[in-house]
């Protein structure tokens, strides 16, 4: 699994920095978190095939992370996609889907399926993982979301398998994929005969806009990789919590408090030319603490790789 960081600033795109969006591309199939300004260009200049995107997931309806959407997906038109796309996000997604397409701002040739996040849970269901929702604490309605992959088969015992007599070939496949083999003398193989046990999957955690809340710490518990907003380094809780906010130290204790393994900065203010002072905050609380760039990338292997 590959994180690819598109924009990690704040308020409006600069130079350095575009605004809000991050790619997890995930066994050939791209899924966007947030899509402002920009986004299709810098998913242009990255290793991303936009031809991948399966679904986009909007946190909230701030502009810096909503505008890049209508020509991202006119783009996908241009480019003659025919499969259908999945929007996840707040209340109004479909007022907001309509209004655009009554405007003829958006066209697109394909059907876009839109889903509005109402209450916390499961928004998004995939045959190897689900997308869950919690509200966030920000100006506007805003939610955060997870990525929570389903556990694995355990680790095929191949010499228990010989040992029961289970022939090379497609029982093996059989067994791992949890289905029981009859063997030529009529005895039963069980998964839990040859399989150890099940192998945990990755959680990646995605909560930008927001200020300090239970519910962002709740949804990061157990995450493998905390993406946490940031927009002051530290020293500016005041501020950062008026205008529904966090500095670096509120994502570091955000991330100490729920159990992440590891902490992505990213909604970093446009004024804030040094990344160290934003590190200095976080890593005195939580040390496994990066700051994201555009463009950064972060491989994200499973526990038992």
């Amino acid at each position: 699994m590959q994180l690819v960081f598109l924009g990690t600033g704040s308020g409006k795109p600069t130079p350095q920095r575009n605004v809000s969006s991050m790619a997890l591309f995930r066994d050939g199939e791209l899924f966007l978190f947030d899509c402002g300004e920009s986004t299709q260009i810098q998913m242009a200049k990255s290793v991303l095939r936009p031809g991948a995107l399966k679904a986009i997931f909007l946190t909230h309806f701030h502009g810096d992370h909503v505008n890049g959407l209508p020509g991202l997906v006119g783009s996908q038109t241009l480019n003659q996609r025919h499969e259908a796309l999945d929007i996840v996000g707040p209340r109004g997604l479909k007022r907001w889907l309509k209004c655009l397409r009554e405007l003829n701002i958006l066209w697109p040739g394909f059907q876009v399926r839109s889903h509005e996040v109402t209450e916390p849970g499961i928004v998004f269901e995939h045959p190897e993982f689900h997308i869950e929702s919690v509200a966030l604490k920000h100006r506007i309605e805003t939610w955060g979301y997870a990525l929570v992959e389903r556990d694995r088969p355990g680790r095929f015992d191949l010499e228990g398998a010989r040992a029961l007599g289970v022939p090379h070939g497609p029982m093996y496949g059989r067994l791992q994929r949890g289905e029981a083999v009859t063997l030529e003398d009529g005895r039963t193989v069980l998964p839990q005969d040859v399989l150890g046990p099940p192998r945990a999957g990755l959680k990646i955690v995605y909560c930008t806009d927001t200020s300090p809340c239970a519910g962002a710490i709740e949804l990061a518990r157990n995450a493998d990789v905390l993406v946490h907003e940031a927009t002051y380094p530290g020293g500016d809780e005041r501020l950062a919590h008026e205008r529904g906010h966090s500095t670096a130290a509120d994502a570091a204790r955000c991330a100490l408090e729920a159990g992440a393994k590891k902490l992505v900065l990213t909604h970093i203010s446009q004024k804030y030319v040094r990344p160290d002072i934003f590190l200095e905050h976080a890593r005195a609380i939580f040390p496994n603490t990066v700051i994201a760039q555009d463009f950064f990338e972060l491989e994200v292997k499973r526990r038992d790789d």
